[in-house]
């Protein structure tokens, strides 16, 4: 499978990284991993004929609820004890013993954020359907401010000029989150993509894995910055932030941000 560096991968997610006393997060490291093709191409070749599909459907009963009948379950995958890629990320960080163990925990706390969020929702963790919805719900919430912060360091919030604006803002806030019938609608609609490409079909468990982690250790590392410069009240990293996920979003998807649309049908590349 073709390689593609750590890095380049990572670059605008890690834009916005520092170290403190109160929140680590390492730095990128640059080594080698599978390039998330074929999803990435599988997502941006076919989502929109699978989402005129799903649309029908959609109008016909209802969006899916229930997984595709199939024999073998391609997105899932049987995962090894350990993680791939912490390990792996921090022996190529340049710091010292103390120092990589540290990035290590840091890494592995990222895949442990995912492996709850999935359990909370009822989502399978060994599974590239929903690593793929995971991160790109992760990245909207922060380039639209969506994530949960303290009222008072809240973007919307702050945007109110009375009390009476700030609830009209954070209504709308909530009215902009994802649904849970939206969220599970891109999962079965990634499931039924991913699994009809030969291409997907021949990766093994360990492919399967690591794209995963690297979803998941890229929008985690994203998230953590993001959270950092809400805390920080740090104007200049909360765009920073946003550029990440903007970049983030369309190089998977292949389209600008604001032609991304989800809804009831799954996701929609207008």
């Amino acid at each position: 499978m073709k390689k593609i560096l750590l890095a380049v991968i990572f670059v605008t997610a890690f834009s916005i990284i520092r170290v403190t006393a109160q929140v680590f997060i390492p730095q990128p490291p640059v080594i080698n991993i599978p390039l998330l093709d074929p999803s990435r191409m599988i997502i941006q070749n076919e989502v929109n004929r699978n989402t005129v599909n799903a649309a029908e459907a959609a109008r016909r009963g209802g969006a899916k609820t229930n997984a595709p009948a199939k024999a073998v379950d391609y997105t899932v995958f049987n995962p090894q004890q350990e993680n791939y890629l912490p390990k792996l990320m921090a022996q190529a960080n340049k710091g010292n013993a103390a120092e990589q163990r540290q990035a290590e925990q840091f890494y592995n706390s990222q895949i442990e954020r995912y492996e709850q969020v999935a359990s909370y929702h009822k989502y399978p963790a060994n599974d590239v359907a929903y690593a793929l919805v995971y991160f790109i719900v992760d990245n909207y919430e922060i380039y639209y401010d969506l994530t949960t912060v303290p009222v008072e360091k809240d973007p919307w919030a702050k945007r109110a000029k009375d009390s009476f604006e700030r609830i009209a803002l954070m209504n709308t806030k909530r009215s902009r989150l994802t649904t849970d019938g939206e969220d599970r609608a891109m999962y079965f609609q990634f499931k039924e993509m991913l699994s009809a490409k030969p291409e997907f079909r021949k990766m093994t468990d360990e492919q399967k894995q690591k794209m995963t982690e690297t979803l998941t250790i890229m929008s985690g590392v994203l998230h953590a910055g993001y959270l950092k410069a809400i805390d920080d009240e740090d104007e200049r990293l909360i765009n920073q932030a946003h550029e990440a996920a903007k970049e983030n979003l369309e190089k998977l998807l292949g389209v600008p941000i604001d032609k991304i649309k989800i809804n009831l049908a799954g996701l929609h590349l207008q």
